[in-house]
C-alpha cells in the first residue's frame, strides 16, 4: 500500500468518524474542543496562527499550510458530576389562604445525581495554497453545545429541568491573505445549524381540583407535584449565517501575534411544545430567538531559544447580550396555556461577559516530538444562584493542560492532549412558575472534568505548486 494511500485511508476513517459522532455532542454551552494541540496547552496561543486548528480562533491561522492539508481532531469529555436540591411551592392566591406562602415539598428526592454523561465530541480542518500569498480551507465543528440530564428524574429540580440539549454544527469555510511579509489578513463564513430539546417535568394541575372534596392539602401537593410527572417538550431548529475575521503579525523573528473575531450567529428556533405521552392534550408550534455570542481571542506565540517557546491567550465572550430566551406561541392550545403570538415559557439568564485567559510553553525535544503545557482560568458568565439554572449549573474553573505532538514520518503528525477542569461548587436559586403558583429551587452542583485530545494531521504528497 502507498504512503499517500494509507494517508487517504486514515483520513477517510477518522472523517467517517467524525460524522457519525456529531450526534453525540455534548458539554458546555461554548465548547472546547476543537483543536488537540490548543487543548494540551490549555489554549495559550490558540490564534497565533502556528497549526491548522488554529483556524477556529483565527482564520488567518490557514496561511500555515504549505500544500494540501487536513485535520481530525476528537475529544472525549469525562465529567464526574452531582446535582442535589429541595423544592418549595410558593401558591398564588387563592391558594395562599389554604397552603400558606411557602410550603416545603419534602416529599420529593433532593438528589439529582449524575447530570453530565461522556461525549465525544470531533472536529475537522483542511487546507489548500491557491498562490504564493492566498490560501482556502474550512474547519468543521460543533463549538456550541449543552447536554445535560440528571440521572434521578423524579428529583426536586425536576419543574425546571429534566433533559437539556443544544446541538450545533458548524461549518466555517476560509481564507488568508499575505499582504505584506510580516502581516496576513483572513476571513470567512460560519453556517450554523442548531437544534435543540428541552424537557421538564409536567405537574398534575387538575389534582388541586381535590381541595373542593375534601382532599387534605398535604395530599394535594403530593398528587400534583409527587407522581411520575411526564415531561413539558420544547423543540426547535433553524440555520444560521455568521462570519469570521483575523490577522496574524510577524513583527520580529520567533514572534507571532494573532487576533480573531467570531462573530454571532442569529437564530430563529421553530419547533413545538408539547407533553409527552398525552396525544389528548395536542401541542402548539413554537419559536424562540437565540443569539450566540461574540468571541474575540488574541494570542502570542514568543519563541526564547532554539527549543522553547512561550504561548498566551486572552479571549473575550459577549455572553451578556444573552439576558433571557423568550419562547413564543405560534399557535393556540388552551390545554398548554399557550396563545398565539405570546410567550409560552420565559427562560431567564442575565448573564454576563467572560473573560479566559491561559498561558504556556512548548519545549522541541527534537525534530519529531514535542511537548506542550498550559495553565487557565476561565471565568463563568453565570455568576450567582440566581442565574445558574439547574439545565447549566455553570461556575468559574481552572484548566491544567498536558499535551505532545509526534512526527509519524514526513506526511502525518499524531498529536495528544490531556486536561483537568476543576470547577468551583454553585449554588442554584431558581423559580418556575405556574398557574396554581411558583416552585423554587434551591441546590447545589458540584463537577470536575477530565478532557482527552487527539487528532491526526496528513499532508498529502508534497507542497502543490501554487497557482500564479
Amino acid at each position: 500500500m502507498s504512503m499517500l494511500r494509507a494517508q487517504i485511508l486514515i483520513l477517510a476513517a477518522a472523517s467517517i468518524a467524525t460524522l457519525v459522532s456529531s450526534a453525540a455532542q455534548a458539554g458546555g454551552f461554548f465548547i472546547r474542543g476543537y483543536s488537540t494541540t490548543g487543548l494540551g496547552a490549555a489554549f495559550a496561543g490558540i490564534a497565533s496562527g502556528n497549526y491548522l486548528s488554529s483556524v477556529f480562533a483565527n482564520p488567518a491561522g490557514i496561511f500555515v499550510v504549505n500544500g494540501l492539508e487536513a485535520e481530525v481532531d476528537g475529544t472525549l469529555v469525562v465529567t464526574n458530576s452531582n446535582i442535589s436540591g429541595t423544592a418549595t411551592f410558593e401558591p398564588a392566591p387563592p391558594l395562599d389562604t389554604v397552603f400558606g406562602s411557602s410550603v416545603p415539598l419534602s416529599f420529593l428526592d433532593s438528589n439529582g445525581g449524575e447530570f453530565v454523561d461522556p461525549a465525544f465530541l470531533p472536529a475537522l480542518y483542511a487546507g489548500l495554497p491557491l498562490s504564493d500569498r492566498l490560501k482556502i480551507g474550512f474547519g468543521l465543528d460543533g463549538h456550541f453545545g449543552l447536554v445535560t440530564e440528571p440521572d434521578n428524574q423524579n428529583w426536586a429540580g425536576q419543574f425546571e429541568a429534566r433533559n437539556s440539549r443544544l446541538l450545533t454544527y458548524n461549518f466555517n469555510p476560509v481564507a488568508a491573505y499575505q499582504l505584506l511579509p510580516t502581516l496576513i489578513l483572513g476571513a470567512g463564513v460560519q453556517v450554523q445549524f442548531a437544534d435543540t430539546v428541552l424537557k421538564s417535568a409536567f405537574p398534575n394541575l387538575p389534582a388541586f381540583q381535590g381541595l373542593f372534596l375534601g382532599v387534605p392539602p398535604n395530599q394535594v401537593l403530593k398528587n400534583a407535584f409527587g407522581g411520575s410527572n411526564p415531561n413539558l417538550v420544547i423543540d426547535g431548529d433553524n440555520l444560521g449565517v455568521g462570519y469570521t475575521l483575523g490577522v496574524v503579525w510577524n513583527p520580529f523573528s520567533g514572534t507571532d501575534i494573532g487576533l480573531g473575531f467570531r462573530s454571532s450567529v442569529q437564530h430563529t428556533l421553530e419547533g413545538d411544545i408539547s407533553v409527552a405521552g398525552h396525544r389528548s392534550l395536542g401541542s402548539a408550534r413554537t419559536s424562540a430567538d437565540l443569539e450566540t455570542p461574540e468571541i474575540v481571542t488574541s494570542s502570542i506565540s514568543q519563541r526564547v531559544s532554539e527549543r522553547l517557546t512561550l504561548l498566551g491567550t486572552v479571549q473575550w465572550t459577549d455572553w451578556s447580550e444573552l439576558n433571557q430566551i423568550v419562547i413564543q406561541a405560534r399557535s393556540s392550545n388552551p390545554n398548554l396555556g399557550a396563545v398565539a403570538g405570546s410567550p409560552v415559557a420565559v427562560l431567564p439568564l442575565d448573564w454576563h461577559d467572560e473573560w479566559f485567559f491561559s498561558g504556556g510553553v512548548e519545549y522541541d525535544l527534537n525534530n519529531r516530538t514535542t511537548f506542550r503545557s498550559g495553565v487557565a482560568f476561565e471565568e463563568s458568565p453565570v455568576q450567582n444562584a440566581v442565574e445558574r439554572s439547574a439545565r447549566l449549573p455553570d461556575t468559574n474553573r481552572v484548566w491544567v493542560s498536558f499535551g505532545a505532538t509526534r512526527s509519524l514520518g514526513a506526511f502525518t503528525t499524531l498529536n495528544l492532549a490531556y486536561s483537568h477542569v476543576f470547577f468551583e461548587d454553585g449554588s442554584i436559586d431558581r423559580t418556575t412558575q405556574f398557574s396554581v403558583g411558583d416552585i423554587r429551587l434551591l441546590g447545589k452542583a458540584e463537577q470536575d472534568v477530565d478532557v482527552f485530545g487527539l487528532s491526526v494531521n496528513v499532508k498529502f504528497g508534497r507542497p502543490v505548486q501554487p497557482l500564479k
